[in-house]
């Protein structure tokens, strides 16, 4: 009898200790799903007002808010064809690593640029790669 009693006082404190854990357990989902509420009710309210802000482009009102915006200074700062490094090189539109390479040896070999049509005379830049870039060079 003793060890019935003993027995039913053990499945009562597991008992309890269950309840207890799911309550918990509840209580600690709650926090989670106010901020997520709070997040949703910020974005929305952020979509709305991008959707009140006027647009520069009148052509096509989408636009795309993982897209990356170009930063005008890197596209305006000129690259300097007779002291500029590899690294500064391959920010070029069609140069990478080895056109950047082969414009430093040839800038040693034969020395200074004398003007940025010369970058022409490099081996893997031509025409094309040339007009693409001659907006952004400088001697």
């Amino acid at each position: 009898m003793k060890n019935n009693n003993l027995n039913k006082l053990q499945l009562l404190i597991w008992l309890i200790l269950l309840v207890s854990m799911r309550i918990s357990y509840v209580n600690a989902e709650q926090p989670s799903k106010v901020s997520y509420q709070q997040w949703k009710s910020e974005q929305q309210s952020q979509d709305r007002q991008l959707k009140k802000a006027p647009t520069t482009n009148t052509t096509s009102s989408s636009h795309y808010l993982s897209k990356p915006a170009l930063s005008s200074a890197s596209n305006s700062q000129k690259i300097k064809l007779n002291s500029a490094s590899a690294e500064l090189f391959q920010q070029l539109s069609g140069i990478g690593q080895k056109k950047a390479e082969a414009i430093v040896a040839y800038r040693s070999k034969n020395g200074k640029f004398k003007s940025i049509d010369e970058i022409q005379d490099v081996k893997g830049i031509g025409p094309a790669i040339f007009a693409k870039n001659k907006d952004r060079l400088a001697l």
